[in-house]
């Protein structure tokens, strides 16, 4: 007998998974596939091999693209999102562990009306010792208004919702860029709860030679985004606190948790 998931996901499409990978630890990326191709719900994992080493897997549902160079993240995410045949669509770090059938779960909660769903930064936890599948438990979703800490380890979107990233912008705001888009277009963005993930931690983006291009990122971004007027008056809801600026000032008010307890 079919459960609520398997339910609610023949009504929808099947998932397209993008994952761009420099290929740092093949063993999670390895497990990650494992989970996707065992996922029904999952037909079609593009990977964006941004090590350009080329990979191997048995799975039948894996198309590797080899780059000519090193695209990065967020150029990689436009690439595969352009190429995915299905109008529901993931884009993974190559750094995490998923609960089983993950992507079928989040996919039957998900509709073309919403906007961006991430991960929320409360269920992220570090890779244990024994590398493990985390739980599976009932995921719900939430509105977001903002961003939480890694929300974009792990994002899903009907095609639709997508607003392509500009090309300058390589490694970082990336997950920034489609989040505030699809909120100025009207759609509300939403966050997985109910949910555990491993996360091994900056694989991809983290080395000290990406640097400058993440600063340059930085800069791109504001340019597009950052209006004159907001170095006048501003507000904005981040995941730890509000940030508000007035006349050229910046005032950061921290949040209080659920037990009334000051984020660090």
């Amino acid at each position: 007998m079919l459960d609520t998931g398997e339910l609610c996901q023949m009504q929808n499409d099947k998932v397209t998974i993008v994952i761009p990978t420099l290929q740092k630890n093949k063993i999670i990326l390895n497990m990650l596939i494992d989970s996707l191709d065992s996922d029904n719900s999952v037909d079609e994992i593009i990977l964006i091999d941004n090590s350009l080493q080329g990979f191997e897997h048995k799975s039948g549902k894996l198309q590797v693209i080899t780059p000519e160079e090193n695209l990065y993240v967020n150029p990689s995410w436009n690439l595969g999102v352009e190429t995915a045949r299905n109008q529901i669509i993931g884009l993974l770090n190559d750094d995490i562990i998923i609960p089983e059938n993950f992507c079928r779960d989040v996919a039957a909660k998900i509709t073309p009306e919403m906007g961006i769903v991430g991960m929320n930064g409360k269920r992220i936890e570090e890779i244990p010792e024994n590398a493990s599948i985390p739980p599976r438990e009932e995921i719900s979703l939430e509105p977001a208004s903002y961003m939480d800490w890694y929300f974009g380890i792990v994002l899903f979107f009907y095609k639709s919702s997508y607003c392509k990233i500009p090309e300058d912008i390589k490694i970082v705001y990336g997950d920034s860029w489609i989040f505030t888009r699809s909120h100025k277009a009207k759609k509300k963005n939403q966050r997985i709860c109910g949910a555990t993930i491993y996360h091994y931690g900056s694989l991809s983006s983290g080395g000290a030679s990406l640097h400058p291009i993440a600063q340059n990122d930085s800069k791109v971004y504001k340019n597009l985004t950052v209006k004159w007027y907001d170095r006048f008056f501003s507000y904005e809801e981040l995941w730890d606190y509000h940030k508000l600026r007035i006349l050229g000032l910046t005032f950061r008010i921290k949040k209080k948790d659920t037990l009334g307890r000051h984020y660090d």
